[in-house]
């Protein structure tokens, strides 16, 4: 008998879809769960019978597949949740910028850079560093020129001419890159291991409640599995690999979002969501059982937002087909974490229903991000070391 709490799940980036790379450095993913497995497809014979019996079920595909919950917490490049992060957003990642010769000259709200601004682009998220003022904090970049960025921000900056930095965190914008990846699900205490390849991030989706941890999922599609039932080691099931655990880094929670901004303002939010889904189908070919590639779809970003009604601003702008704009942050004590902005979203409901007597009056809205054209985007993705 196998105890969920000797799951081990790991994986490694494929070169060739479908293929292990030999001598593979696993690398172990923090997870809640899993739900990985095979799905065959099977067609019943029509032949007639005149005893009324089935004649045969045939077998006529097999994929794999599943999901693997999460809580979230700041991965390191190249560790497990990064890399299906990457693999979710189909991109690869810009480096982290910081310039550190920066100064505020107060009274409006824009950086000045002699460093440069090449490597800084509008819809960025910014983190400012100052030891004047309350200037510190997460500014989304509103437009650039060769020395200033002048971001969204409530107030002014207070001038300062010493001790400002500011910093572009790692980024990530939807893309086209097409990522396949080994995953190992291991049972330790049976010596066990079920080998899923060719599997590709369908979908990631993200929940932000009040007073809770930050949760979520990845779902992959996958073109097949087999199974490991002796250990080649320790705890080893493919030939000759090496597993590495994740990095430990605080699990981000409710406290861990100092900024949620809608349309430029802050928003003051009970709770956030974000789907992506990639629309990912397995091809198949005639003569081959299983998936010899996946195709990518739509790269389609939903969501949702509920927070106390003070207003009808949320519920005009879903009547009047109000385009808007969407980002948040998620950072742990250590100053690590996320940025998600989503430059161009449109509210697909909007409503402030009421349940009953002794209940907070919630507006609930439902949105779907597109492509800004400016940004050439849907959705870029912030990571803060």
């Amino acid at each position: 008998m196998s105890d969920s709490n000797r799951l081990r799940i790991s994986i490694i980036k494929e070169t060739t879809y479908g293929t292990t790379p030999s001598s593979p450095a696993m690398q172990v993913l923090p997870v809640t769960g899993q739900s990985m497995r095979d799905a065959v497809g099977y067609a019943q014979s029509t032949i007639i019978n005149s005893d009324r019996n089935v004649e045969e079920l045939v077998r006529l595909s097999k994929s794999a597949g599943g999901q693997t919950p999460i809580e979230l917490m700041f991965s390191p490049t190249g560790e497990a949740m990064e890399l299906l992060l990457g693999a979710a957003m189909c991109s690869a990642e810009t480096a982290v910028y910081a310039d550190s010769s920066a100064t505020l000259a107060g009274s409006n709200k824009i950086i000045t850079t002699n460093a440069g601004t090449g490597n800084v682009s509008v819809g960025d998220i910014v983190y400012v560093t100052s030891d004047a003022g309350s200037n510190a904090g997460y500014y989304k970049v509103a437009a650039v020129d060769a020395s200033t960025v002048t971001v969204e921000a409530d107030a002014n900056f207070t001038a300062d001419s010493s001790s400002v930095t500011m910093t572009r965190g790692a980024r990530r914008v939807n893309g086209i890159v097409e990522d396949s990846f080994t995953i190992e699900v291991a049972r330790l205490d049976v010596d066990k291991a079920q080998i899923f390849t060719g599997c590709v991030v369908s979908s990631f989706d993200l929940t932000v409640d009040d007073e809770a941890i930050v949760t979520g999922s990845i779902t992959f599609a996958s073109s097949n599995s087999t199974f490991q039932d002796t250990d080649l080691g320790t705890d080893q099931f493919i030939a000759s690999a090496s597993y590495v655990d994740a990095t430990d880094h605080p699990v981000l929670d409710s406290l861990s979002v100092p900024e949620i901004r809608s349309a430029g303002a802050k928003f003051g939010a009970k709770s956030i969501g974000l789907v992506v889904n990639n629309n990912v189908a397995p091809r198949t070919e005639l003569g081959t059982l299983g998936a010899t590639s996946m195709r990518q779809g739509e790269f389609n970003v939903t969501g949702s937002v509920s927070a106390y009604f003070e207003d009808f601003t949320e519920m005009k702008a879903y009547a009047d087909n109000t385009e808007g704009a969407i980002w948040f942050a998620l950072i742990d004590a250590n100053d690590r974490g996320y940025t998600f902005s989503m430059p161009t979203v449109k509210f697909s409901d909007a409503g402030a229903d009421v349940s009953g007597s002794n209940t907070d009056t919630m507006v609930a809205v439902t949105y779907q991000a597109t492509l800004n054209s400016t940004q050439a985007c849907t959705v870029r993705m912030q990571r803060w070391a």
